[in-house]
């Protein structure tokens, strides 16, 4: 198995990190096709998401978001492939988000 990991800091708050990480499910769930689902909490949302050979969570919170993907045998091959498209994906979020362009 092969781990993902990515955090990404910001300084957007709670309430729109929320927001962004609804987004960022809808991506995913369009372009990777994973199945996703989100807890929210007081300090901390969870989102969980798998696919055939996937799975993980990100954690939202008001600063920050920790993303934690473990990938399958065969998934692991595509590990440098899956990694830039979370990454970039996460990071065009963001850009956007703070008024920058996206990079994609």
């Amino acid at each position: 198995m092969a781990d993902i990991k990515i955090q990404r800091s910001h300084a957007l708050g709670m309430d729109k990190a929320r927001a962004l990480a609804q987004e960022w499910m809808g991506d995913a769930a369009k372009q990777l096709g994973l199945t996703c689902q989100m807890v929210q909490g007081d300090g901390e949302d969870i989102i969980s998401f798998e696919r055939m050979g996937v799975t993980g969570q990100m954690k939202v919170r008001a600063d920050a978001f920790e993303l934690d993907t473990k990938l399958g045998m065969m998934m692991s091959a595509f590990k440098p492939l899956i990694e830039a498209e979370i990454d970039r994906n996460l990071a065009n979020i963001l850009a956007k988000a703070q008024g920058g362009s996206s990079t994609a």
